[in-house]
């Protein structure tokens, strides 16, 4: 099966630092994937490379089996594989309503009218859990929740067959993040999405994801099915931040 998305023995160098270390990782179409690590370990860089949003020093990019480490017309990458960032505060424009927010990538791709155009961003809020009232909000009158929802709304109008989540969930509060959790689940159900998973929150990562890569300064160090890596780690680095994981509490 030819890989949705992927980095071949990348690596990306800034001055005399190497965030990235020859780095092999393929995103499969329909799968979930995770990339955890502390702080620091590359994940977002990554991330970064798969969309071209950082500098390949060596390497290649290939996307459906196409080398696109140095193409210019990225148009069909953009359409098919979209971005949630970690911070949703920062990730929206202040003057923009959320009716804007959402529907500037749809009139960027042409092919929605006027008319049509507010119907298809109601059903792109409906989507992600907010109701029509929200349309004319402005970020501001938003909660963290909702603003990721926005955020994620906004990926999801181009239609893509993937999204690339940054740390969807760490800038949310507990109970927020369960529902945005939640809602990232069902809409991989409903819409068959491929995603490519970054977080150091190894719970969530066990929910959501069916394989997982293991990063250690700038490199993968293990990786496979997450329910065997996460229960049966074989690098004492997995097996440290595993061990780093407070059991759960027990009930009285």
């Amino acid at each position: 099966m030819t890989a949705l998305l992927e980095l071949r023995d990348g690596v990306c160098q800034y001055g005399t630092t190497r965030a990235v270390d020859h780095v092999t990782l393929a995103l499969q179409p329909g799968e979930s994937l995770g990339v955890v690590g502390e702080s620091g370990s590359g994940k977002t860089t990554v991330l970064r490379m798969l969309l071209r949003l950082a500098p390949v020093t060596a390497g290649q990019i290939l996307f459906e089996g196409t080398d696109i480490t140095e193409a210019r017309d990225l148009s069909a990458l953009r359409r098919a594989v979209q971005v949630v960032f970690q911070n949703p505060h920062a990730a929206l424009d202040p003057r923009y309503s959320v009716f804007s927010a959402v529907a500037e990538p749809l009139k960027l791709m042409g092919g929605v009218g006027r008319a049509a155009l507010q119907d298809r961003v109601a059903a792109l809020l409906e989507d992600v859990g907010l109701h029509g009232d929200f349309l004319w909000r402005y970020p501001h009158e938003l909660s963290g929740g909702q603003k990721q929802r926005v955020c994620i709304a906004r990926a999801l109008a181009p239609g893509p067959r993937a999204l690339l989540l940054d740390e969807p969930t760490s800038a949310l509060d507990v109970s927020v993040q369960a529902q945005i959790i939640e809602l990232l689940a069902g809409l991989r159900a409903r819409h068959g999405l491929s995603y490519l998973f970054v977080s150091h929150n190894l719970s969530v990562v066990r929910l959501l994801c069916s394989r997982v890569a293991v990063m250690q300064t700038g490199r993968i160090v293990e990786q496979g099915a997450a329910a065997q890596v996460l229960s049966s780690p074989t690098h004492p680095y997995t097996q440290t931040l595993l061990a780093a994981v407070l059991p759960p509490r027990a009930t009285a």
